[in-house]
């Protein structure tokens, strides 16, 4: 048992947040923390990382734990580049030794005790693996998504998305016992998405993650710990599964609650027409019934947004967009080049890709808001666009505000608007700069529905949405009539709303795919295969195994030098710890080039092996 906590209840500002939080962590385990948002997910997060003593219960932590949080917001050191922040990692024992052989390859001379200190430190630094150190952090800043070049980039200097993703590179190296993650594909790509998930599924230790992004949830969680309509209840099992289980206790609640007041309803009439007649004595039993039935059970049901597209299509299924070799490009990088493509009326296309591929672009560029460098874009006479953006901003002082200056909008009219999406009367005219992420979405989803839109330019709509309200809109978005252009890093959303996908490679390259699975392998192929190899057609069979043949061949090599080498470095260690004075110095300076050169070795070698590792994937494929 890594973690357990027994009864816990939170307070805040003397109000009671949660009560009655009960659960055990094992090694291995992978729970999803879920429910609706500001229940109290990132604050019980807190709770368990900080320490803090909660108002009642226990958090237990099994001695000598190790714990790392993933917070959603977090300051960086001013000096450190992003690659210097990554290869600190924090307790690993390799990063230490790491950093202490840099300080003693800067003091090396002839005192005989630094270079017996050198050596022991080289021998336990091979002894821990450490010659893959580096490897493993340059693979984990790749997988989140960075580049080679960001990687001299000031730490301080990073966007909060990135800085974000930095923490997480630097908490799956320090590898604590106990992964405590707050929305942790906050900021990911679909790659970048990927590798996490694999990460994870192979993490030895126990990990916590609060999360609303679905498909990461099924993918990845092996129980929940659910802050249900119910109370906080914990499932041993995926995802999909507990909301099956949760959707029949809430059925079996409802009726439940539905019987009991039928029963009630049948003694108070009784009571009322036998009370004061000749069966009061019956009446009276009814009313001893009456109180052992006690009061109906309120579960605790959250409100749910009422979300309603209502735009009218123009009831033709003509050519509604035409996309005519489009072009966008800035300094030194291309986003996209000769991008064509149509879409009829009621078409949904979903827009997908790395981060800065040019997502956002195309949607300013498809909604009119950019003039594109090259080609053009035509709508059908009639259409009605309707955006939200990625980055919330709502005109308007107020919620109400914000609704009444819509074209022949009432009060009364904007006042139910806001009701259907879950604005309590008392927040109607509360400064909207007062709202949080979840409110003000819900507030631009809001004005979005009232303009009657036959067209939705949505970028990251699920963005700040928790799961239900996440769901209604998927829902709104399968009824509406009209046609769709998205941009999301949600899975579900994708798969289940939009029926062709446009991916943006980033380098002026695209393609279209009406299969899902053909999208994520594209995702992943863009996160593993040299760009050289992406450019390039399929090659017929035969040039494939060739092409097979000639990488085995050269990871065999790349291994081969990488043994020698190592042979070698053994031979100087056992020399060094034999010898003294300026021998002792010439043999840990061949030492130290040695071990240059064998990280640029198992570099090389890492290179050859992905390759293959990417052509024999794509042979499957083929």
């Amino acid at each position: 048992m890594l973690l357990e906590l027994q009864g816990v209840s939170v307070d805040v500002g003397g109000r009671e947040l949660f009560s009655g939080v009960s659960g055990r962590l094992e090694a291995g385990q992978r729970i999803a923390l879920t429910g609706p948002n500001g229940v109290g997910k990132t604050t019980l997060l807190r709770v368990i990382a900080n320490g803090v003593e909660p108002a009642a219960g226990r958090v237990a932590v099994a001695g000598g734990v190790r714990l790392g949080y993933l917070r959603q917001e977090l300051e960086l050191g001013e000096a450190e580049t992003l690659r210097q922040y990554a290869l600190g990692a924090g307790t690993s024992e390799v990063a230490r030794l790491e950093r202490r052989l840099r300080r003693l390859e800067a003091e090396l001379g002839d005192d005989q005790r630094k270079l017996a200190a050198y050596g022991q430190a080289l021998t336990t630094y091979e002894q821990l693996g450490g010659y893959l150190w580096e490897n493993r952090v340059r693979a984990t800043l790749r997988g989140l998504g960075f580049t080679a070049e960001q990687e001299s980039m000031p730490a301080a200097a990073l966007s909060g998305g990135q800085k974000v993703r930095l923490a997480l590179a630097r908490l799956l190296l320090e590898g604590p016992d106990i992964l405590l993650l707050d929305e942790p594909t906050n900021h990911l790509d679909l790659p970048a998405m990927a590798w996490l998930e694999e990460t994870l599924r192979q993490y030895p230790g126990g990990i916590i993650a609060a999360s609303h992004d679905r498909a990461f949830l099924r993918n990845v969680a092996t129980g929940i710990w659910d802050f249900s309509p119910l109370g906080f209840q914990t499932y041993a099992g995926g995802y999909d599964a507990y909301r099956l289980h949760l959707r029949g206790q809430l059925l079996r609640e409802e009726e439940e609650s539905r019987r009991r007041e039928a029963e009630r309803e049948r003694l108070q009439a009784y009571i009322r027409r036998y009370k004061a007649g000749n069966r009061a004595t019956q009446a009276h039993d009814r009313e001893r019934k009456l109180e052992r039935l006690g009061p109906t059970h309120q579960t605790r049901h959250a409100g749910r947004l009422k979300l309603r597209f209502e735009g009218q299509p123009m009831g033709e299924r003509a050519l509604f967009l035409q996309v005519r070799g489009l072009g966008q490009s800035y300094p030194g990088r291309t986003l996209w080049q000769d991008l064509a493509f149509t879409l009829h009326e009621g078409g949904r296309l979903g827009i997908v890709g790395r981060n800065g591929t040019g997502k956002t672009t195309l949607l300013e560029a498809l909604r009119g808001s950019l003039k594109p460098q090259r080609g053009e874009v035509i709508w059908a006479p009639g259409t009605r666009l309707g955006y939200l953006a990625q980055e919330v901003e709502v005109a308007g002082e107020t919620p109400l505000d914000a609704i009444l200056r819509l074209p022949g909008m009432t009060v009364f009219a904007a006042r139910r608007l806001l009701a259907r999406h879950l604005f309590q009367p008392e927040q109607i005219e509360t400064p909207i700069t007062a709202l949080s992420g979840g409110e003000r979405s819900r507030l631009s989803l809001a004005v979005l529905v009232a303009q009657g839109a036959n067209v939705l330019l949505l970028d990251e709509p699920t963005n700040h949405l928790d799961l239900p309200a996440q769901e209604a809109l998927e829902e709104a978005l399968l009824s509406f009539p009209g046609t769709l252009l998205l941009i999301s890093h949600d899975r579900a959303l994708l798969q289940r709303v939009t029926e062709r996908w446009l991916w943006l490679q980033g380098d002026g390259r695209w393609q279209i795919t009406s299969d899902f699975d053909e999208l994520l392998g594209l995702a992943q192929e863009t996160e593993n295969t040299p760009a050289q190899a992406r450019a390039a057609k399929p090659a017929p069979a035969k040039q494939r195994r060739a092409r097979r043949s000639h990488l085995r061949a050269e990871v065999a090599e790349k291994e081969r030098l990488v043994g020698e080498a190592e042979a070698k470095r053994k031979e100087l260690e056992q020399n060094l710890a034999l010898v003294a004075g300026p021998e002792a110095l010439q043999i840990a300076t061949q030492l130290f080039e040695l071990t240059q050169e064998i990280e640029r070795l198992y570099g090389l070698w890492q290179t050859a092996q992905e390759a293959l590792e990417a052509e024999e994937g794509d042979d499957v494929r083929n």
